[in-house]
């Protein structure tokens, strides 16, 4: 006769045990992924928006429709309107960006400033 294993079932406790964690760090890896990625969208939606609100002569309009356009050609969700602070010397242009969830304690946004100094005119007769 054969002596019968007392670890009947060990696998399958394992099994049950060890999957979820290492489910929950494979979905970890991949919100934070998302996080990254969404970040540097933010920042180059960001980016786009004050360089344009910072040309001579332009309009917080214009800056505003290249801001839309840039988030819609990178695919990115906006959670908030953009906010652009202009003063005498510098543009300032800040982003929200929504994130997918793949874990649901995450954040849900990403916000992103950019600072851009003002192009100015300068007549030949001052340089």
């Amino acid at each position: 006769m054969t002596k019968q294993s007392t670890d009947r079932g060990e696998i399958s406790i394992e099994t049950v045990l060890v999957v979820p964690a290492i489910f929950f760090v494979v979905l970890l890896v991949v919100q934070a992924a998302i996080v990254m990625h969404a970040a540097n969208v933010a920042h180059h939606v960001a980016a786009q928006g004050a360089m344009a609100a910072a040309r001579h002569g332009s309009s917080q309009e214009q800056a505003l429709t290249l801001i839309s356009t840039a988030a819609t050609s990178v695919g990115a969700r906006m959670a908030a309107p953009p906010v652009i602070t202009t003063t005498a010397n510098e543009v300032t242009v800040r982003i929200w960006v929504a994130l997918p969830k793949a874990i649901p304690v995450f954040i849900e946004q990403v916000s992103r400033e950019v600072s851009v100094p003002r192009e100015r005119y300068v007549a030949y007769s001052d340089r």
